[in-house]
């Protein structure tokens, strides 16, 4: 069976292809507005759930790394938002406490972190300069 189109199914095609992008624009100026994320993928959920933790904090032997190398702590912030967790390094063992490796991106400082996420509580527990 052979499908025939004319012209006015692609100029029916063209209205609609333009107003979803007039509607996906709105809504993204709208929702940038709000500060709306949309945090689907996995990566963006681990390092949205890290960040948004009521404590967070840096094990004894993190801070004198961070001291000796003169790292401060936007380097690692930003790490929570640009990087990349590498789940297959990732230790989900105990359930209420997993530990996960966060590696730099282009946007990051050249550092690597090893956080381990509890319930109320995020602790970077390594810290390591990568080459």
């Amino acid at each position: 069976m052979k499908f025939k189109f004319d012209a006015s199914f692609f100029k029916r095609l063209g209205y609609y292809l333009f107003g979803i992008a007039i509607g996906i624009f709105l809504l993204g100026k709208i929702y940038d507005k709000k500060n709306a994320s949309f945090d689907y993928g996995p990566n963006a959920r681990t390092l949205k759930s890290i960040r948004n933790k009521p404590h967070f904090e840096y094990t004894l032997a993190v801070k004198e790394i961070m001291q000796q190398q003169n790292i401060d702590t936007t380097a690692v912030q930003s790490l929570l938002y640009y990087g990349k967790v590498k789940f297959n390094k990732t230790n989900r063992g105990k359930a209420p406490c997993h530990t996960y490796l966060i590696e730099p991106t282009e946007k990051t400082a050249n550092i690597s972190i090893s956080v381990k996420r509890c319930d109320s509580v995020a602790t970077v527990i390594k810290l390591e300069i990568n080459n």
